[in-house]
């Protein structure tokens, strides 16, 4: 391209428009109240367009297109009507040497109703089709050579110890543990944690820097600027009759609009909706740790993959043809802006921000999923949303099981409960039994709660403390390995 003098001719040869343009215009007041049509053909002219009219007018019972051209005594205004409830008026002629007769206008507003229909539809299309695919980026898994994630586990562990007594390593601490999660080989982490068991404070450190490293993330972007983002999560619980579980959504995207108005998140502030939703199980395998990838994903306007698509896809569309009825438990993420949402206020719109999502999440997931009962909890950052979510599923499930023997025993008063710790399930196998016998009458689960440290004592803390409130003695049964 080049620059043109500002005295020069305007010069091209442009395509012409279509002969219908339909929109909004803002004056003052910000969006006017009625749409306007735009008649690019001669006679070309504008006028102003309205819904849910009723004018009643001969011929507006019969079947198809009917219409009629009324004058407005009162506004000495000339006005078109017709059976789809559309009016139009304000007729702003170009040049009224082509001024049309009554019947030549009224036919021309007859196409444009009917152009009027076929963008509706194809808007209606657009809508049901949902947002174009984007592109899914999946994050490094491959693990380290052994001597190379020695050095890596070495490296960290040292820092978190430096890190206790000198303050200022605490940067470099939080710098190196947000590479190692990215780096994608998940045991340099995990083999840093377990070497600092038996130095709390310097593991405490440790783990809480890969904590806000996935809480709190910083995105990089190509023109040197930073992002800083804050990770927030929707539980979602729902039943499924066929095995399998699907992970991606993409009509999710529409969610983030009506949770953004309804927790009042600034206008100007980012507010995006992950269309991956992680299951519990999909945290406990990687830990949680993939979630750093998440915030740099979603930044370049890509959907984070945790597991190869395609693969994961004809796994998941096997399973579901088997009968397979299932409760599951997962997560649906959310990137703000960083001090764009206070917790406070997120707390105080909380219902209707559930109100707002629950209609919206149904829909996109059951575009891609079967799925039977579902619950939506309320909007927390990252990691109060997970704790918050398991705990209300081990007392949910556990309760229930719990009251429907207790209904047959005679109360809870007469129950007991035996837990054994099973690390196919990341949790306790709960048994209930009525008190003086062994057989086991009912089984319920107790989930850990998903952690980049996951931390089983605090699990077993929290189970007893719940059946300690219900009356309901508890031991435990220690695996034996032969």
């Amino acid at each position: 391209m080049k620059s043109l003098p500002r005295n020069a001719r305007i010069k091209g040869e442009p395509f012409l428009p279509n002969r219908f343009i339909f929109g909004d215009a803002v004056d003052d007041q910000g969006l006017e109240g009625s749409e306007y049509l735009i008649h690019t053909e001669a006679p070309a002219f504008v006028c102003r367009l309205l819904g849910d009219d009723d004018t009643d007018f001969p011929g507006r019972d019969r079947e198809g297109l009917a219409s009629a051209m009324l004058f407005d005594e009162a506004d000495n205004v000339t006005v078109y009507v017709c059976n789809l409830r559309l009016r139009l008026f304000d007729f702003n002629f170009s040049n009224e040497d082509e001024m049309p007769t009554v019947g030549q206008l009224q036919a021309i507003c007859d196409e444009a109703m009917q152009a009027y229909q076929r963008l509706h539809k194809a808007y209606a299309d657009r809508e049901a089709a949902g947002p174009e695919p984007r592109e899914m980026r999946a994050g490094p898994t491959e693990p380290l050579p052994p001597a190379e994630r020695g050095r890596a586990v070495k490296q960290l562990v040292e820092l978190a110890r430096r890190a206790v007594d000198q303050p200022m390593e605490r940067a470099q601490l939080a710098g190196e543990v947000q590479m190692a999660l990215a780096a994608g080989d998940q045991a340099v982490f995990t083999e840093s944690q377990l070497a600092l068991l038996s130095q709390p404070a310097a593991r405490q450190l440790l783990v809480n820097s890969a904590r806000d490293a996935i809480a709190f993330p910083e995105v990089m972007r190509k023109d040197g600027s930073v992002a800083s983002f804050e990770l927030w999560a929707l539980p979602f619980a729902f039943s499924r009759a066929q095995g399998g579980v699907w992970w991606h959504f993409p009509q999710l995207e529409r969610l983030e609009v009506a949770l953004a108005d309804a927790l009042e998140v600034p206008e100007q502030s980012i507010l995006w909706i992950s269309p991956t939703l992680f299951t519990l199980e999909m945290l406990n395998e990687r830990a949680c740790q993939d979630l750093v990838q998440l915030a740099p994903v979603m930044d370049a306007g890509c959907d984070f993959a945790p597991l190869d698509p395609d693969s994961s896809r004809a796994t998941y569309e096997a399973a579901r043809k088997t009968n397979e009825p299932q409760l599951v438990l997962a997560w649906i993420p959310f990137l703000v802006e960083r001090g764009a949402l206070p917790p406070e206020q997120a707390r105080r719109l909380a219902r209707k921000a559930l109100d707002a999502a629950m209609p919206l999440v149904q829909q996109a997931v059951g575009a891609e999923m079967e799925y039977g009962e579902a619950e939506l909890f309320a909007p927390l950052p990252w990691w109060e949303a997970v704790q918050t979510g398991v705990r209300a599923w081990n007392r949910k499930r556990l309760g229930v099981t719990a009251a429907l023997l207790a209904a047959s025993a005679g109360g809870v008063q007469e129950l007991e409960a035996i837990a054994e710790y099973q690390p196919e399930m990341q949790g306790y196998e709960v048994g209930f039994r009525l008190r003086g016998r062994e057989e086991v009458a009912a089984h319920a689960p107790w989930l850990v709660t998903p952690d980049v440290a996951p931390e089983r004592e605090e699990t077993w803390r929290d189970l007893a403390e719940c059946l300690k409130e219900a009356g309901i003695p508890l031991s435990e049964t220690l695996a034996k390995f032969h």
